[in-house]
């Protein structure tokens, strides 16, 4: 293996499980961090499917953990509209050239996490309406930059949904429409052998690493990291974005 492969390697595997690790102890983690750091690495399409693919997986695992905590109801009403969202959401991917994906991505990761933080007494994300809107905006996203937590998250927040029943109950949400967004792009990853395996093992590790710090580190601790490193990440996208445009 040169040089260059393993930092590759080693940066994909990073960003899994930092992501995962986040998700088990903030509810919304790896989307929000991992997406713009895999696309740097990957690019805007193939980098979003490992997004949709290991941001499934990961949810997948923590709903088995807390199936018995989650509020079906709440998690209906937003997975709906998001799954029929993911269908033009899945056109966009396919046929946005990649740099502009890029840019498009890195904006709609700021602007929504920049609504997550301002938006706790907005009236229109409350009653079924809010959970709609957020279901639709959460799934559209989710398909064209894997990211689907912004959108959830400011229903959250403007619910007054309390964190533990909300980081719980969401897992259900991101795995089932992270398998719509997989099957309306009809593909997987263009990853090899040992990009697979570091990626699985990463993902487990930082579930297990979330499961043994979550208890430990206060709501708002968790929420704010993520918010700040999805910025980051955002930034980055959205500049290496207008570099390459340009």
């Amino acid at each position: 293996m040169n040089p260059g492969y393993l930092w590759s390697l080693a940066a994909l595997s990073g960003a899994t499980f930092l992501g995962a690790s986040t998700q088990r102890i903030s509810g919304v983690g790896f989307a929000l961090v991992a997406s713009p750091f895999l696309v740097m690495i990957l690019g805007p399409f193939n980098g979003v499917i490992v997004v949709n693919v290991f941001g499934t997986l990961t949810a997948l695992l923590v709903f088995a953990q807390v199936f018995r905590q989650v509020e079906y109801r709440r998690v209906l009403a937003m997975m709906i509209p998001a799954v029929a969202a993911v269908i033009p959401g899945a056109w966009v991917a396919a046929n946005v050239p990649s740099n502009v994906l890029s840019i498009l991505i890195g904006t709609m990761v700021i602007l929504a996490l920049a609504a997550s933080l301002t938006v706790r007494e907005a009236s229109f994300l409350q009653g079924r309406f809010g959970a709609a809107a957020a279901g639709l905006i959460s799934g559209f996203m989710n398909v064209t930059a894997g990211v689907g937590g912004p959108a959830v998250t400011a229903y959250a927040l403007a619910t007054r949904w309390k964190h533990v029943a909300f980081a719980t109950s969401i897992q259900l949400y991101f795995a089932c429409v992270g398998l719509a967004s997989l099957a309306a792009k009809h593909s997987l990853p263009a990853l090899d052998a040992w990009q697979w395996l570091s990626c699985g093992a990463a993902l487990v590790s930082g579930i297990v690493l979330g499961n043994l710090l979550g208890p430990r580190i206060p709501a708002r601790v968790s929420r704010a990291a993520v918010i700040v490193l999805a910025f980051l990440g955002a930034i980055m996208l959205l500049l290496k974005g207008v570099i390459a445009l340009t």
